[in-house]
């Protein structure tokens, strides 16, 4: 990939906010990086390496920096070594997502419709073709 085609700060950030965890290979692979360069990312005297150039992996070290991100370590290697990023806040639409589903799978039939005590469909008021029942 060239160097103007190489992704901006704000378009890294938009990929990283937008999945709940993304290893630093579907990095490489989604923004054509060359998979050999290697760097090193530092914040609070925390040093890693990263498999990334040095124009994105001071992209990365930045938004770690501000919080917006975290970084996951290598447990297999004695060497700090970065294997994925994460969002310190999730996306709003994530969140959105998940709420969407959830409110979906409480309701007994899935009809993403919400109805009010009283209504046709299981309030305390009959239905319109049920005999009217007098109060006890």
């Amino acid at each position: 990939m060239s160097a103007s085609k190489r992704p901006s700060t704000s378009s890294l950030r938009r990929y990283l906010t937008s999945r709940p965890y993304i290893a630093v290979a579907d990095i490489r692979r989604r923004f054509g990086l060359e998979p050999d360069a290697m760097s090193v990312v530092s914040r609070n005297g925390t040093t890693a390496f990263i498999g990334l150039p040095e124009r994105e992996s001071a992209k990365i070290q930045d938004l770690w920096q501000r919080d917006e991100i975290g970084v996951e370590l290598s447990v297999e290697v004695r060497a700090p070594v970065v294997v994925g990023l994460y969002p310190m806040r999730i996306a709003r639409f994530v969140i959105e997502q998940a709420n969407g589903s959830a409110a979906r799978a409480a309701e007994p039939h899935g009809s993403g419709e919400v109805h009010a005590p009283g209504d046709a469909h299981g309030g305390a008021e009959p239905k319109a073709n049920e005999p009217s029942r007098p109060s006890a």
